[in-house]
C-alpha cells in the first residue's frame, strides 16, 4: 500500500501526491473530483486554485483511501495565497497557451481536410463527368472501388472541416478572454456582482462573530479576496476612463432626453440609479427612434429598464426634434456635439425651475379619485369601494352592494359584462366617468380605476342673426324599460330594445360608436366581447390598403351629433357676434337639418337573445364551412364563453332576429350547447337593403376560409345590388383590380369552378381559362387533368394561344374547338393541317424553306452545348490560370455567357408559347357556320 499525501494551499489547490500509475489509487479517488494532467504532478482536483477547501471531497476521498489500505496525510493550509493580480495575469497566460495549442490543431484538422478533399479529386479525375459504371466491362470492380475511395475520402474531408471550425472556434474565445475581463462595459456588470457578494459576505461574518460560529474565518477570508478583486476592477475601469472610454451614469441624463440603446434611439422617461426607464412599445420595435409618445397608451407610458453599461450614446430631446424634423436620425458623432451644447445637468436644473414655478393642482378632497370592484367567482354579490386620492376608502361615500339579476351570475368575476354595466350605471348617476388609464389589478384582489367628475359642455351661444332651432323633446321612455337598461345593462331577451346604448356623457352611440364602449372596459391581459371591429366594416385594420382610413367619418358623426336627444340648456344668453360668427352657422346648419331629414342612421343596442330565436341569413356570401373548425370553435366557446358578439337585425313581422355577421359563431354556439348569444341589434335597416348587402360581404371577404368562388359571388351580389366596383373595394378593404379579377372567375363553366373550390385549378390558371368559351374550358380541363402540360407555365401558355387562335377565327367568320379524345364525325368539320392554314402554294414553299434554314442554324447549338460542357466540368483553378492573361480577364467572358443566359431564357419562354401555339392549332377543330347551317332544315323535313 502507498503513503498518500494530500495538500491543499489557495495558491497551488488541492494536490494528492504519492501515486503511482496502476497503483488503483486514480480509480478510487476519480468519483471524488480528482483527475490527472501533465502539466501538474500528480493528482488534483480540477478548478481549486484560489478557493477555499473542498472539505467534503477530501473527506471523501481519504475515507476511501484508507478503506483500501492506503496511509493518507492531510494538509490544509488556507493562508498560503497569491494576490488576484497573480491570479488574473496567470488565467491570460493560460489562455494564451490555449489559444496556441487549439490553433495548431485547427490548421492540423484543416490540412487533413484539404487533402482529403484532394485525394477525392484525383481519383475523380479518371472519370468523364457523368460517366455511369459500366456493369460487366473489366473497369466495373475498379470503378466501384474508386467510388468507394471517393466517398470514404468526401465523408473524412467533412469531419475534419467541421473539426477545423469547432478548433478555430475554441481559439477564437481563447484569444478574446483577455478582451473580454477587461472591456469596461462588463467590468462595471462584474462590479455590481462582486460588491453584492461583499455586502452579503460582510453581514454573513457580523452573524457568525455574534453567534461564535466556526466559519468566521472563512467569511474572512472571502472579504479580503473580494475586496482585492474589486479593487483590481475600479483601478482597470478608472484606467479606462483616463484613456477616453465613456462611461454612461445617471449623470449623465435627464427625463425627456434620448439614450442609443441596442442600436436604436429611445426616450428617457426616467433617470433610476442603476438603470434608465426608456419608452418601449413592442409593436413598433425594431424602430430607428421611438419618443415617448409612441410608447404613450391611455395616458401611461410603457418603459423598459436599460442598463447604464449598454447605453451608447445621449442625445438631448430638442436636439432630437430637431434632427427629426429635418428627415435625419442622428449618429453618435452628431449626438455628441448636440449632448455637449446641452449638458444633462442643466436641463435637469431647468426641468426643476419649471415643475417648482409650476402650480399644485388641487381637486375637491369630497370627489373619490378611484373605484375598486371585488367580486368572487359565480358570485351574485360584488362590492364598489369609492377610494380617494391615497388609494383608502372614502369617508363620504360608503360602498356600494351590486346584486346581479335573477337567475344571472358574475361568472367572470370582475369582467363580468353584466357586473362592468351596473358600475357604468352607478358612476353615470353619480356624475362622474372613467378617467384616463385601464384597470389594474385582478379578480384575487379586485380591480381598480381612476374616476373623475363629467366635463360640462358649455352650450354654443347663437348667432346675432340667428335664433337657434327650437329643440325636439326628448322622448321618455317607459319604467320598465329604464329600470331593465340600469339594472342589467342590457335589453330583455325577449323584447327588442328600442332603447340606444348611452354612453357616460348622456349621448347616442351609433354603431360605428361601439368600437370602444365605456360599459365595457377591456382590461390589459384579458379577452372579453371585442368592440375593436366596426360592426359596418369587419375588416382588420391590417389588411385593409394604406389608402384606407377610418369607417367613422366626419359626415356620419355630424348625422348622429343632430340626431341625439339634446339636453336642456340654462337661459339663452346673446354673445358678441365676433364670438359666434354669422357665417359659419349659415353654412352648418342647412347642412345638418338636410342630412338629417334625408337619412336616418340605423339604431343598435348590444343585448343577449336566446339562440332559438336567432336564424341564418339565406343571402350568406359563405356556402361552405369547415367542420372541424367549427368544433374546435365550439370547443372553444364550451370553455371559455362567446368572446365577441354576432351582428343581427330585427324583423318585427316574425319577432325573430336574422344575422348579419356571425353565422359561423352562431353555427359553434349550437354545436357547443349554448342556449343564449350576445348579439348586436340593429334596427331601421331592411332586409334586402345595401348596407345588410355590404355588411354581410365584408364581413367574410377576406377571411382564410372563404373560396375565391364564394368571394366572386358575393361581389356580383353588390354589383347587382347598385354598388360599382370601386365602391365594393372600398367596402370589403379590396383594391377594384382585386375585384375585377375575382369576378371574371364567374364565366368558368360550373366543372371549371368546381375544380377551383376543390384547389384542382389553380387561381391564376383558372382566370386564364374564364377568357375562353365554355366547350373549350371543358376539354381544356380534361387535358389538363390527364396531365398533357409538364408544368402551369405551359398549361397557361396554351390557354392564351387557345384564346388568340379563338379571336383570331372569329375575325374570318368562324369559330372553333379543342379537339376532344373522341374523333369528329365526318362531314362536319374543315379538315386542315397541323402548322398550316389554307395558305398558296408559294407560301408554302417559303415557310418550307425558312424552316429548314432554322433548323440548321438549331442543329448548330451543339457545338456551343459542348463547349458549355467543357467549361461546366473544368478546374476552377485551372480556368483561372487559362483565362487571367486574355484581355477582360475571367470577368469579360463570364458576363458574355452570363448574356447567353439570358438569351437562353427568352428562347425557352418563346419556345413554350410556340409549343402551346402549335399544340392548339393541330388539335383545333374549325367550324364553318355557313356549311353547317344548310342542314339543320333537311334534317328537320327528314324528321
Amino acid at each position: 500500500m502507498a503513503d498518500i499525501t494530500i495538500t491543499h494551499t489557495r495558491a497551488e489547490g488541492t494536490l494528492l501526491e504519492g501515486s503511482r500509475k496502476g497503483d488503483g489509487v486514480f480509480e478510487i479517488v476519480r468519483d471524488h473530483g480528482f483527475w490527472f494532467s501533465r502539466n501538474v504532478t500528480g493528482l488534483y482536483i480540477r478548478r481549486s486554485q484560489d478557493k477555499e477547501a473542498q472539505m467534503w471531497r477530501i473527506d471523501g476521498a481519504t475515507a476511501a483511501l484508507r478503506a483500501a489500505g492506503h496511509e493518507v496525510t492531510v494538509t490544509i493550509d488556507e493562508d498560503t495565497r497569491r494576490s488576484f493580480a497573480e491570479a488574473e495575469a496567470d488565467r491570460e497566460q493560460r489562455a494564451e497557451d490555449r489559444a496556441e495549442r487549439f490553433s495548431d490543431r485547427a490548421d492540423r484538422a484543416a490540412s487533413s481536410s484539404d487533402a482529403r478533399r484532394a485525394a477525392a479529386d484525383n481519383i475523380s479525375r479518371r472519370f468523364e463527368f457523368g460517366q455511369p459504371i459500366l456493369v460487366g466491362h473489366h473497369s466495373e470492380g475498379r470503378a466501384r472501388r474508386d467510388q468507394q475511395r471517393i466517398d470514404t475520402n468526401m465523408r473524412a474531408m467533412i469531419a475534419e472541416s467541421e473539426r477545423a471550425g469547432y478548433w478555430s472556434d475554441r481559439t477564437r474565445a481563447a484569444e478574446n478572454y483577455k478582451a473580454h475581463r477587461i472591456d469596461p462595459q462588463r467590468t462595471l456588470r462584474r462590479l455590481d456582482r462582486l460588491k453584492a457578494d461583499l455586502r452579503k459576505q460582510e453581514r454573513a461574518h457580523a452573524n457568525a462573530v455574534e453567534k461564535g460560529w466556526v466559519s468566521v474565518g472563512r467569511h474572512a477570508r472571502l472579504i479580503q479576496d473580494l475586496t482585492e478583486e474589486i479593487a483590481h476592477w475600479e483601478q482597470l475601469v478608472e484606467k479606462a476612463k483616463a484613456d477616453g472610454v465613456k462611461v454612461w451614469g445617471p449623470d449623465d441624463f435627464a427625463p425627456g432626453d434620448y439614450a442609443l440603446y441596442a442600436g436604436s434611439w429611445y426616450g428617457v422617461a426616467r433617470v433610476n440609479p442603476k438603470t434608465l426607464s426608456i419608452a418601449w412599445n413592442l409593436r413598433l420595435a425594431p424602430k430607428q427612434v421611438m419618443s415617448l409618445e409612441d410608447a404613450t397608451l391611455n395616458g401611461r407610458v410603457s418603459t423598459h429598464p436599460a442598463d447604464y453599461t449598454q447605453v451608447q450614446g445621449r442625445c438631448p430631446g430638442e436636439a432630437m426634434n430637431a434632427f427629426l424634423a429635418d428627415g435625419k436620425v442622428p449618429g453618435k458623432k452628431s449626438a455628441r456635439e448636440a449632448s455637449e451644447a446641452a449638458p444633462a445637468d442643466a436641463i435637469r436644473e431647468a426641468q426643476t425651475k419649471a415643475k417648482a414655478q409650476k402650480p399644485k393642482k388641487r381637486t375637491d378632497p369630497k370627489i373619490p379619485k378611484r373605484i375598486k370592484v371585488e367580486c368572487r367567482w359565480d358570485a351574485t354579490e360584488a362590492t364598489l369601494t369609492w377610494l380617494n386620492g391615497n388609494n383608502q376608502p372614502h369617508k363620504g361615500h360608503p360602498p356600494v352592494t351590486i346584486t346581479a339579476p335573477d337567475g344571472v351570475k358574475f361568472t367572470e368575476s370582475v369582467w363580468s359584462e353584466s357586473l362592468m354595466s351596473q358600475v357604468t350605471a352607478l358612476l353615470t348617476g353619480a356624475g362622474l366617468t372613467y378617467g384616463a388609464g385601464a384597470w389594474t389589478g385582478g379578480p384575487g384582489r379586485g380591480i381598480v380605476r381612476a374616476i373623475e367628475p363629467v366635463p360640462e359642455v358649455e352650450p354654443e351661444a347663437p348667432a346675432v342673426d340667428e335664433q337657434p332651432a327650437p329643440e325636439p323633446p326628448a322622448e321618455e321612455l317607459p319604467a320598465a324599460d329604464v329600470a331593465a337598461v340600469v339594472d342589467d345593462g342590457r335589453a330583455p331577451a325577449d323584447v327588442p330594445s328600442e332603447v340606444p346604448v348611452e354612453d357616460t356623457a348622456g349621448g347616442e352611440q351609433t354603431a360605428s360608436d361601439l368600437r370602444f364602449l365605456p360599459n365595457h372596459p377591456v382590461p390589459h391581459g384579458e379577452s372579453r366581447v371585442s368592440h375593436s371591429v366596426d360592426p359596418l366594416n369587419t375588416t382588420p385594420h391590417s389588411e385593409r390598403p394604406d389608402i384606407m382610413t377610418d369607417t367613422t367619418d366626419t359626415a356620419q358623426v355630424t348625422e348622429v351629433t343632430e340626431t341625439a336627444p339634446a339636453k336642456k340648456a340654462p337661459a339663452a344668453k346673446k354673445a358678441p357676434a365676433k364670438k359666434a360668427p354669422v357665417k359659419a352657422v349659415a353654412k352648418k346648419a342647412p347642412a345638418a337639418k338636410k342630412t338629417a331629414e334625408t337619412k336616418v342612421e340605423p339604431k343598435s343596442v348590444q343585448k343577449t337573445i336566446p339562440i332559438d330565436r336567432i336564424d341564418r341569413d339565406p343571402n350568406q356570401p359563405r356556402e361552405i364551412f369547415d367542420q372541424a373548425k367549427l368544433e374546435e370553435l365550439a370547443g372553444s366557446m364550451r370553455e371559455l364563453g362567446q368572446l365577441q358578439p354576432i351582428t343581427v337585425r330585427y324583423d318585427a313581422g316574425t319577432r325573430r332576429y336574422t344575422i348579419i355577421m356571425g353565422e359561423r359563431r352562431w353555427r359553434a354556439a349550437g354545436m357547443a350547447g349554448l342556449t343564449e348569444m350576445t348579439a348586436l341589434v340593429l334596427r331601421g335597416v331592411e332586409a334586402d337593403s345595401r348596407e345588410i348587402l355590404a355588411m354581410a360581404v365584408a364581413e367574410n371577404v377576406g377571411r382564410a376560409d372563404m373560396t375565391p368562388m364564394e368571394e366572386a359571388k358575393a361581389f356580383k351580389r353588390l354589383e347587382k345590388g347598385g354598388y360599382a366596383i370601386d365602391e365594393i373595394g372600398g367596402v370589403c378593404g379590396k383594391s377594384p383590380a382585386y375585384v375585377g379579377w375575382r369576378m371574371d372567375l364567374l364565366r368558368l363553366c360550373e366543372p371549371a369552378q368546381e375544380a377551383v373550390v376543390k384547389g384542382h385549378l389553380s387561381l391564376n390558371l383558372a382566370w386564364y381559362a374564364s377568357q375562353l368559351s365554355c366547350d373549350n374550358q371543358l376539354r381544356f380541363l380534361a387535358k389538363y387533368a390527364r396531365g398533357a402540360f409538364n408544368s402551369d407555365r405551359d398549361a397557361e401558355a396554351f390557354v392564351k394561344a387557345a384564346r388568340i387562335e379563338e379571336e383570331r377565327r372569329e375575325s374570318q367568320g368562324s369559330f372553333f374547338v379543342l379537339a376532344d379524345e373522341t374523333p369528329a364525325k365526318p362531314g362536319d368539320v374543315q379538315e386542315s393541317l397541323p402548322g398550316a392554314h389554307d395558305v398558296p402554294e408559294e407560301e408554302r414553299e417559303r415557310i418550307i424553306a425558312d424552316r429548314t434554314k432554322l433548323t440548321k442554324k438549331i442543329e448548330r447549338l451543339s457545338t456551343a452545348g459542348e463547349i458549355l460542357s467543357e467549361l461546366a466540368t473544368a478546374d476552377p483553378e485551372e480556368l483561372a490560370l487559362l483565362l487571367a492573361g486574355v484581355a477582360g480577364g475571367v470577368g469579360a467572358h463570364q458576363h458574355r455567357i452570363e448574356h447567353l443566359r439570358s438569351l437562353t431564357t427568352k428562347v425557352i419562354k418563346n419556345l413554350r408559347d410556340a409549343q402551346a401555339i402549335a399544340a392548339v392549332r393541330a388539335g383545333a377543330i374549325e367550324i364553318n357556320p355557313d356549311a353547317v347551317a344548310p342542314a339543320a332544315p333537311a334534317e328537320a323535313d327528314a324528321a
